[in-house]
């Protein structure tokens, strides 16, 4: 595993999912993709330097699509997975270095992935939103070949991961991983 992961201070091995921590358990929002969004965040941690905003992405994307109850379209699953599943790891963030007030960011950040509107750039929180939301927004190649619409994009170095994004679902679809140090792994291969 790449040494800079190490900077996070995040016990990865401690993330490890399984369908019943979803309330609809689904291919298509379920543990790879889930997965992948939390390989995505780090990723863009590492190019962007911002460790802790990185770190409160990863553990947002961790439960972002926990709350689901289809796989349609839907602006109300992060809310509720804000309410609903953060409670439920908060000892798991803050064993893995979230404070307090981290999780009030990690619950915005979970919040805002699903709604149709932008937390504005002089936010605070506004970058931990952005990585989630971009993070997300790199493994919608499981929808689709031209599915990802590269203006929606908040970060500029979002735009330098999206082939590493079709690259890292095609290698995920292939070689069957159930586990997030597995992926991690497999990533760093490509």
């Amino acid at each position: 595993m790449n040494p800079l992961y190490k900077q996070y201070q995040i016990k990865f091995s401690d993330f490890r999912l399984t369908d019943d921590q979803f309330d609809h358990p689904s291919l298509l929002h379920g543990i790879m993709h889930t997965y992948r969004v939390m390989v995505h965040t780090l990723k863009l941690g590492l190019i962007t330097g911002k460790i802790k905003e990185t770190r409160n992405s990863f553990f947002a994307a961790y439960i972002h699509d926990m709350a689901r109850s289809h796989d349609g379209y839907c602006t109300r699953h992060g809310t509720d997975a804000a309410n609903l599943k953060l409670p439920a790891y908060r000892s798991l963030f803050h064993e893995n270095g979230a404070t307090n007030d981290d999780i009030l960011v990690i619950g915005k950040a979970v919040t805002m992935h699903s709604i149709g509107r932008e937390v504005p750039r002089e936010d605070a929180d506004w970058l931990s939103v952005a990585l989630l939301k971009d993070a997300d927004a790199l493994d919608r190649i499981r929808l689709g070949e031209d599915d990802l619409d590269t203006t929606f994009l908040r970060l500029p170095e979002t735009h330098t991961l999206i082939e590493f994004g079709k690259q890292l679902f095609t290698h995920s679809q292939l070689q069957k991983t159930d586990d997030f140090v597995g992926l991690l792994n497999l990533s760093e291969e490509i």
